[in-house]
């Protein structure tokens, strides 16, 4: 039989106001420099605050460059480099098209990884061209040419036999191993290799050395848009004076915000309706953005505030092993603050120390307890499995039962699989895919 039953469930509906500060919350600094400029512009009654004074001038600059980090400077793109080298080659327009077409089909490796008739059948409809596999076969060709050698490969392993072919024509153990052996070499079935290649294991580490040199990500190196430099502006920056911790919250070129007191003016003195509909909406629009703003300020500082607190020891020392274990309902329990919202602020932001700069987020981990009873956090376990991988003899990768093994004997009782998923989170492969010769 069948039972009726009520369920009284709620419901969080959110406002377009609280959407758009949960948007501000998780915007990063950089971010939200942008995002004031584009409310000034498309907002007639929020202003800039007055010129500030030369002195605090000077020390609002000083305070943007002492905490803008350049990640890399990548001034060219791939694009723009293989279009560069077309130049110099005596083909003609049509072919020169279609070069370029696929230049522009490129991933972000590099590779070519669409079929050849799907780029027909798009120059067909967006072109209107009607462009032969042969034609377009032929402009591969000329692409496959250019540097950096391995560009235009449809995948990782045809990368790295146009770069054998081109560059060692002469090693043909090498090539035969990708042509034919692509799986067992990628698997290191160092075994396999030997036994059907009839090579001793001399030979083919001399042939994994000459493989692994080469260069497996053409569109490394190169910039996805031409001029761009990359900077982290770190969001919070921590000292230690006079051994107890100070912290900032960086505000980089931000500009400050008030309403518009012409604005506010006119829509005490009008008497049209239409006017003062218009004017109400923008002086209230302003209003909330500047009180969201300040909004925001205060919450990433009871936030940080609140995580530097419970993680004081690892900020004095830097030392890995002082994090303590720590999620997100501890800290929004404490803030009184929902998860979702401690999530924002972990997510895009970037703290800067003394020891390096890294993203909030990294700072939270769960607890494991000790033989001892101690408390600690599972990062502590992940350096020190990080830590036997590195130190162990390759020829004889350590699996993941004994890695647990090992780890057991330093009071880390895990299981296998545990291990495993610590690896992958690590970035770390199988024993198997670790083996070298």
């Amino acid at each position: 039989m069948n039972k009726q039953r009520l369920q009284q469930k709620q419901y969080q509906n959110l406002s377009p106001q609280q959407i758009q500060f949960l948007g501000l919350l998780q915007t990063p600094i950089v971010a939200l420099e942008k995002q004031i400029e584009k409310e000034l512009e498309e907002n007639p009654a929020l202003e800039e605050e007055e010129e500030m004074s030369s002195s605090e001038k000077s020390f609002s600059q000083n305070n943007s460059n002492d905490f803008q980090y350049q990640i890399e400077d990548k001034s060219e793109s791939l694009s723009d480099y293989l279009n560069q080298q077309l130049i110099a080659l005596d083909i003609d327009e049509n072919q020169l098209f279609l070069v370029k077409y696929l230049i522009n089909s490129l991933d972000d490796n590099g590779f070519l990884n669409r079929d050849l008739h799907a780029v027909t059948s798009d120059l067909l409809i967006n072109n209107n061209l009607d462009i032969s596999e042969y034609e377009l076969n032929n402009a591969l060709a000329i692409l496959q040419q250019l540097e950096p050698f391995g560009v235009g490969a449809k995948n990782l392993q045809e990368c790295l036999l146009i770069q054998l072919k081109t560059n060692f024509p002469e090693k043909v153990l090498e090539q035969k191993i990708i042509t034919e052996y692509y799986t067992p070499f990628s698997n290191k079935n160092f075994e396999h290799l030997s036994k059907h290649l009839e090579v001793d294991f001399k030979a083919l580490k001399a042939a994994y050395k000459s493989i692994e040199s080469l260069n497996p990500i053409p569109g490394n190196g190169f910039s996805k848009n031409a001029n761009a430099i990359a900077y982290i502006y770190p969001d919070f920056t921590v000292s230690i004076i006079n051994g107890e911790l100070e912290t900032k919250l960086n505000t980089g070129n931000i500009k400050p915000v008030k309403v518009s007191k012409y604005y506010q003016n006119m829509l005490m003195e009008t008497t049209d309706s239409i006017t003062k509909k218009f004017l109400t909406e923008k002086v209230d629009k302003a209003t909330w953005f500047k009180q969201a703003l300040l909004k925001r300020d205060d919450t990433l500082n009871r936030v940080f505030g609140t995580i530097l607190l419970l993680q004081k020891d690892y900020f004095i020392s830097g030392n890995e092993k002082d994090l303590k274990p720590m999620k997100l309902a501890d800290i929004a329990s404490i803030v009184a603050m929902d998860i979702s919202t401690i999530s924002r602020v972990s997510n895009s932001k970037y703290v800067a120390t003394y020891f390096g700069t890294f993203k909030l987020k990294e700072l939270f981990s769960e607890a494991y307890r000790k033989d001892n009873g101690e408390l600690i956090s599972t990062k502590e376990i992940k350096s020190k499995l990080q830590e036997i991988i590195q130190k162990e003899d390759k020829i004889n990768p350590f699996t993941d039962e004994k890695l647990a093994e090992m780890l057991g004997k330093e009071e880390y009782h895990i299981a296998r699989r545990t291990v495993a998923k610590y690896r992958e989170n690590l970035g770390l492969q199988t024993a198997k895919l670790r083996r070298e010769l």
